[in-house]
């Protein structure tokens, strides 16, 4: 035997002798007779009868005029919505039991998805009140909302369908005697019309088809009719269909409309038209099946469908599912297998009565499709639009649970994208069409307009949610915005919601299915940009453009040239995520700090790059084995990302600190650092009157104060209490709101007061020759007998004497140092108190009079060693190193018990310039603000031959040694000078910017100066930055974006000190304090045990006493890490470090929640906020 050219075997060649054609024409002539007999006889109207041209009706071409408006023969179409009452045909209603759709409630479904609705809710409130501070962000923060409550209302569309079990009776086989199996019964003589649309597809692929359907089995009584519906027209497969039985017929004949939307359900029509002409009274008992071309039925599938039309005469359709031969189901990225909707939708629909037709493998009353005018034509998507169709006419189905026929999915590229493109753009046109919309369509209920919607929705909302989350990250990495405020309330929220959502999503009947559940997800990713270009094309359709239906193509058309077209969507998307990711990752390891968004990023690129990487593989490389086996990884790497993601927000959320605690922590330590008559509700509990016997010259009274400690000890120094009260009144004066908000105004208020009132024992007249100028005592203590002492100050026996500024030489920076603190502790009190501002001006002026009649600086009488300074980092480094560096000796810098040259302040115009300034501010005099001019200008250039200033300003420090910048700072608020606002903005830039070799940066972001190293030095500058900010901010514009700038970086230094530098400096606060801070008091064990440098000082336990509040030196600013030693410098706290540590405080409890979060915003690899750098 051979083979003819359409692949079908033939015999040897022959003589054709006369009773071969008598023998043909018989068969014939018996085949046309039973195919006549098989069209169905018009009980009434027009019978199906051959045409003038001698052929049979079902070849007959269709009027080119387009579909017919076929009538309903048994019935007309209800007027409204409510589903069809239709008297049974044979029996009685009660007996239409057996096969009735029923239910029961899936109780785990149904609490997961309560479970998920109240995460979402919970989630949704988060988001809402506690993520959305983004600032000038709020827009995109918003705009992703909008899309994570789009992606939301599809779980909800989805988990419905989780509610309930469809209850699946087991078609059983009767027999006659009841013993035994037997055939299978239904009510009525069904009779099955198998309709095969075709057009291309290879005669190979339809002979399996069609000889399937035709030796499938059937239940008793019930008969067949197959029709191969051949829009190709092709001679070989009406030859192959010619040489079968009688009841397999070749339909063909169509001429296909220009134009045409859907030529699939042209052709069902047109075989309808001729089976059933207008007017034909169609039985119930009619039922029509379609299959595609490749879809090859089981030898049950007839036993399976069939019996549930006995449901009742409302049954209009019975579905089962699709399966494919070529699908790898360990490598099913597009999704083929759709083992969602086929396992778990597609029952849920059949529990809420929703017909959801896929255009193969279902049965339907021929009486129902005619009612709805047969398939529709108006849309690419004829099952979906044919199933609604029904519905409106109160139709129900019924859905068989199992694979009972198996088809071929498409396997390249280009196909898959088409088919995937023809129902998208299907489902659009739909939605597009006020007529047939499933919102408008009046015979639905509102639960079935949605679930009709349900399908668009699903385009909308995979066109719009997939490309976000994939620019998402992206923009985060390179342009440093994240659409969240990831806090605390984010990582309880999102975790709550990432578990309730996979809990839906992954709601599996069978483990296995998880795998194909990830698939649905990665298909999704996968054909996001098919999405948007079937919608457009769908809506530019609705303004006159043409769309054709495209078939599917199967077997060896399947075959393109080239494939490269489809790839460069995701490879480009591969790509940008590749490469943002090890953007990423250098950013990770090289940044300051590991920023949660960050971070989280990086996973979401891999995540995202997985469907990409994996349909690049697919195209590329393999489909084969090494395919599954990557994709198996790329489950259980997607599995573990998002695990991952949960893990990051918990690890590396922004702490939230509470500036309110820290500064009420921070009074605490100053109460811990008073001396004399205490008050008696001082708050420390362990500590109580000390020095008391403290007198001065003529015995007056100079008690009271705070112990300066530090390497000044049990000291009391007059020039640093004078530079931290000034800058304690000053936050006060500028952040009023921060410490109202904190309880703690009183406080602080009495603290300056505290004080004040200890600087003003600290002047007293002259005597003698001297009695024009005053005496101002700038040590009390002996510093070298102090060395020797540690217990408590309470226990302080030793003698406590004074030293004076030499009168010789002046003491313009001591004085003009004094003036400031008192200027500004009468402007806190002046409200409240006038009596006492008066008092404090009086004595104000007094110093500033002094100040500007001898000029010169206190320490210049002194002869202080030339040596090092040993807490200078260069110091620190020389030694280091091993360098040969001789220090000052104990006897050369004691001075006879002077500490001066601890506080040795040689210049002091800067002071006069600060001090003018500040009794400007509290009299309005504009002659202080000329003076403060005048001594500015003497700072910058040494204009008066008496000054001793060398200009410091390059060291662009704030402390007691330099008041320069923090003068170009608050002239600048007072008078808004140019000028002073320059001078204030370049300071701030060589912090906030760090692009000079004095200011440094240490690797988690704490700026420090290496002339001024101590952490106090930074928390004194990064007050001077809050309150500028403070100042510009309301000019809007680029000053506000300066003003943003720096109270960020204020707010950096303050967190750095509160605990981001992954400990906190602050004992008694934050994420492991320092526990041994060189304090003498709080080192001492209770009373009355003794207390000595061996148990105290030396002691390696913890301090028995917490000093809450106090900030430790931590001197060395170029590393993080530090040690908790007593015995070191790095653990001294000072009492002039706390004081702009407070105010900063205080200026930081001022701002709302969520400013932290937007600092963090706009800090991308390309995109740096150049307002201030």
């Amino acid at each position: 035997m051979g083979t003819s050219g359409d692949g079908i075997p033939s015999e040897p060649a022959r003589q054709v002798t006369a009773e071969d054609n008598a023998e043909r024409d018989k068969r014939e002539a018996e085949k046309n007779a039973t195919k006549a007999s098989l069209n169905l006889q018009a009980t009434a109207g027009p019978a199906a009868v051959p045409t003038a041209t001698g052929k049979e009706p079902l070849e007959t071409a269709q009027p080119e005029a387009g579909p017919k408006n076929y009538q309903a023969p048994a019935f007309d179409a209800p007027d409204s919505g409510n589903p069809k009452k239709i008297t049974p045909i044979l029996e009685s209603e009660a007996e239409f039991v057996r096969y009735k759709r029923q239910r029961t409630v899936n109780w785990m479904g149904m609490s997961v998805f309560v479970f998920y609705i109240c995460a979402l809710g919970f989630y949704l409130w988060i988001r809402i009140a506690k993520t959305l501070d983004l600032g000038q962000y709020l827009g995109y923060g918003i705009f992703v909302l909008c899309v994570e409550v789009m992606g939301a209302t599809t779980v909800i569309l989805y988990g419905t369908n989780l509610l309930w079990n469809p209850v699946n009776e087991i078609v059983l086989q009767e027999s006659e005697d009841g013993v035994g199996p037997g055939k299978l019964k239904v009510r009525l003589p069904y009779h099955v019309r198998v309709l095969v649309p075709c057009y291309k597809e290879s005669l190979e692929i339809l002979r399996r088809t069609i000889m399937a359907a035709y030796d499938a089995q059937l239940p008793e009584g019930c008969s067949r009719t197959i029709y191969l519906c051949d829009d190709g027209k092709d001679p070989k497969k009406r030859k192959w269909v010619d040489s079968l039985a009688a009841d397999v017929v070749y339909v063909s004949g169509r001429k296909r409309p220009a134009g045409e939307m859907n030529g699939k359900s042209g052709n069902i029509n047109n075989v309808c038209s001729q089976m059933y002409p207008p007017g034909t009274r169609v039985p119930g008992s009619e039922l029509i099946c379609v299959f595609d071309a490749d879809q090859v039925a089981s030898k049950e599938f007839f036993m399976k469908t069939i019996p549930m039309f006995d449901g009742g005469d409302d049954v209009g359709m019975v579905l089962s599912p699709q399966c494919f031969h070529n699908l790898n189901l360990h490598s099913d990225i597009f999704n083929h297998s759709n083992v969602h909707f086929w396992e778990y939708m597609q029952p849920g629909y059949d529990t809420l009565g929703f017909i959801s037709c896929t255009g193969t493998n279902f049965l339907v009353r021929s009486n129902a499709l005619l009612e709805v005018g047969g398939s529709p034509q108006y849309t690419l998507t004829e099952d979906f639009a044919l199933g609604m169709e029904m519905k409106k006419y109160g139709w129900h189905c019924r859905y068989v649970q199992e694979y009972l026929a198996i088809g071929e999915a498409p396997d390249q590229i280009r196909n898959c994208y088409q088919q995937r493109s023809r129902w998208c753009k299907g489902h659009f046109q739909i939605a597009l069409n006020k007529e047939r919309c499933p919102l408008l369509q009046k015979r639905l209920s509102w639960g079935m307009r949605i679930l009709y919607m349900s399908g668009v929705w699903s385009y909308i909302v995979g066109l719009t949610s997939t490309p976000t989350f994939i620019i998402i990250p992206l923009v985060t990495i390179w342009l440093g915005v994240f659409p969240i405020v990831v806090s605390w309330w984010a990582a309880l929220g999102l975790t709550v919601y990432f578990i309730a959502t996979n809990a839906v999503l992954y709601y599996v009947k069978s483990i296995k299915h998880i795998e194909a559940l990830w698939f649905a997800n990665c298909a999704n990713q996968l054909l996001f940009w098919t999405y948007i270009k079937a919608f457009w094309r769908a809506l530019n359709s609705v303004f006159g453009d043409k769309i054709q239906f495209k078939t599917t193509l199967k077997g060896a058309s399947m075959l393109m040239n080239s494939a490269f077209r489809d790839l460069w969507v995701p490879g480009l998307c591969f790509f940008l995520l590749f490469a943002t990711m090890i953007a990423g990752l250098i950013e990770l390891f090289t940044g300051s700090t590991v920023s949660s968004p960050l971070a989280i990023s990086v996973v979401w690129c891999v995540y995202n790059a997985l469907p990409h990487f994996l349909v690049l593989w697919y195209v590329l490389v393999s489909k084969g084995i090494s395919l599954q086996y990557l994709c198996r990884f790329c489950i259980l790497l997607s599995f573990f990302c998002g695990s991952i993601a949960v893990g990051l927000i918990w690890g590396l959320y922004p702490r939230s600190y509470s500036f309110k605690d820290a500064l009420n922590y921070s009074n605490f330590f100053l109460d811990a650092q008073k001396v004399g008559t205490l008050p008696v509700d001082n708050p420390v509990t362990w500590r109580s009157d000390a020095m008391t016997y403290e007198l001065g010259p003529l015995d007056r009274d100079i008690t009271g104060g705070y112990l300066q400690g530090g390497p000044a000890g049990n000291l009391k120094m007059t020039h640093p209490t004078a530079f931290g009260i000034a800058l304690l009144a000053w936050g006060l004066l500028e952040f009023p709101t921060g410490y109202e908000k904190a309880n703690a105004t009183q406080d602080t208020m009495y603290q300056v007061r505290w004080g004040a009132d200890y600087l003003m024992k600290m002047v007293g007249s002259g005597t003698g020759s001297n009695a024009d100028y005053l005496e101002i005592i700038y040590q009390v203590g002996n510093y070298t007998t102090d060395q020797d002492y540690w217990g408590r100050p309470e226990d302080y026996t030793l003698a406590r004497p004074y030293y004076i500024a030499g009168d010789d030489v002046g003491a313009t920076n001591l004085a003009a140092t004094m003036t400031s603190a008192l200027a500004a502790t009468a402007l806190v009190w002046k409200s409240s108190d006038s009596a006492y501002y008066t008092t404090l001006m009086t004595a104000a002026t007094s110093l500033y009079s002094y100040a500007t009649t001898v000029f010169g600086a206190y320490g210049d009488g002194v002869q202080v060693p030339d040596c090092p300074d040993v807490y200078s980092a260069a110091y620190l480094e020389e030694v280091a190193a091993g360098d040969n560096v001789t220090a000052c000796t104990e006897q050369e810098i004691n001075l006879n018990g002077s500490a001066i040259a601890l506080y040795n302040d040689t210049s002091y115009y800067d002071d006069l310039t600060f001090a003018a300034t500040w009794l400007y501010r509290a009299t309005g005099d504009s002659d202080y603000l000329s003076q403060a001019e005048a001594w500015y200008v003497a700072h910058l250039y040494g204009t008066t031959s008496t000054s001793s200033d060398n200009f410091v300003g390059g060291e662009y420090r704030y402390d007691w040694m330099d008041q320069y910048w923090a003068s170009n700072i608050l002239l600048a608020t007072l008078t808004d000078g140019g000028t002073f606002h320059a001078q204030a903005q370049s300071f701030l830039k060589m912090w906030v910017c760090g692009t000079d070799e004095v200011i440094l940066s240490s690797p988690r972001g704490r700026a420090w100066n290496q002339y001024s190293p101590s952490l106090g030095s930074t928390m004194n500058v990064a007050f001077l930055a809050q309150v500028y900010a403070n100042y510009i901010k309301p000019g809007g514009g680029s000053e506000a974006k300066k003003a943003k700038r720096y109270s960020c970086w204020a707010q950096t230094q303050a967190r750095y000190a509160l605990g981001d530098a992954t400990h906190s400096f602050i004992p008694g606060f934050g994420k492991d304090p320092p526990t041994h801070c060189q304090n003498q008091a709080a080192s001492c064990p209770a009373s009355p045990a003794s207390c000595t440098a061996v148990n105290g000082l030396l002691n390696p336990d913890s301090n028995p006493r917490v000093l809450y509040g106090a900030l430790v030196e931590a001197y060395d600013g170029d590393v993080d890490t530090w040690s908790d030693t007593r015995s070191l410098n790095e653990t001294r706290v000072v009492m002039e470090y706390n004081a702009g540590w407070q105010g900063l405080l205080a200026g930081l409890n001022e701002l709302s929640s969520g400013v932290w979060e937007q600092c963090l915003q706009g800090q991308g690899i390309i995109t740096k906020d150049h307002a201030v750098c």
